[in-house]
């Protein structure tokens, strides 16, 4: 009976022991993660995943993981291999948890920008199936529903998303961009005029409807916006290499070079616009 009793508790100090361990690695992890230590934060998970591989715990053990060597894919010249660590941790998650949406959304955010959007879709469709009101998911589908020409099923989840809550940035802009590739001007300038009015301050709103009014042969009102993005954001390289090209297609080269010259200013290498500024003397 006392043998029995010394290997009952011997067993118990041992599964305290292993439960500490377990938490104890997956702390240094989160630690390691916190302080950039990204290499050593995935060593510290996978020995926390080795001492109880069944915990239901885990799920959110490879989520952390997932999460740190997606950082590193995107840290280390967009390693392939830490990107394919990431898909195969979020979807080790998911095996614990097939619902989460915290997981599903993790896959799905990395897949999208991936350009995978195929399984992105598949990911933000199952969170929709869990809760049909998640209007990021419906934002995100329909991207990537846009992005693999499947333009009306991207047009009914903006307007499903803009009958909740008619305000949605995400799905406004969205739609209007969906107007404007699917060949549908008028929609599509209307759309972006609203959502300028309603925020004044965005330069990335004045930027797009130039765009708009750029593929609409109306040059000057291009022009125009971008006076004003760059008046909002003038560290923004894009605007002034968008209006430069304007410009330069305008035949107003000097304005066309100042602009180049402010591109290269905030960050554009010259070398790249070598042909353009050649054009320009």
């Amino acid at each position: 009976m006392k043998r029995f009793l010394y290997i009952f508790f011997l067993f118990l100090f041992v599964l305290s022991a292993s439960a500490q361990t377990y938490e104890q690695w997956v702390e240094r992890g989160i630690k390691a993660a916190e302080a950039d230590s990204l290499t050593e934060a995935v060593n510290y998970f996978k020995k926390a995943l080795k001492v109880n591989p069944k915990d239901y715990r885990n799920a959110l053990v490879f989520t952390n993981m997932g999460k740190v060597q997606e950082t590193m894919y995107w840290q280390n010249t967009q390693e392939k291999q830490n990107a394919s660590d990431a898909i195969e941790s979020y979807t080790m998650a998911l095996g614990f948890a097939p619902e989460a949406v915290p997981m599903l959304e993790a896959r799905g955010k990395l897949y999208l920008r991936l350009e995978n959007y195929g399984k992105a879709l598949m990911d933000f469709t199952t969170i929709l199936d869990v809760d049909p009101h998640h209007k990021e998911a419906r934002n995100y589908r329909a991207f990537c529903y846009s992005q693999r020409h499947e333009y009306l099923e991207a047009r009914t989840d903006y307007l499903r998303v803009l009958e909740e809550d008619a305000t949605n940035y995400s799905a406004q802009l969205g739609l209007a961009l969906l107007c404007q590739n699917t060949n549908k001007m008028t929609e599509a300038l209307e759309r972006i005029t609203l959502m300028v009015e309603g925020h004044p301050d965005k330069a990335e709103l004045y930027s797009v409807r130039a765009g708009m009014y750029a593929e609409n042969k109306q040059s000057e009102l291009a022009i125009m916006d971008l006076d004003k993005a760059v008046e909002l954001e003038p560290e923004n390289q894009n605007y002034y290499l968008a209006r430069a090209y304007l410009h330069k297609e305008q035949g107003n080269k000097r304005k066309a070079l100042a602009d180049f010259e402010a591109a290269i200013k905030n960050g554009v290498p010259r070398a790249s616009l070598e042909e353009d500024l050649k054009s320009l003397k």
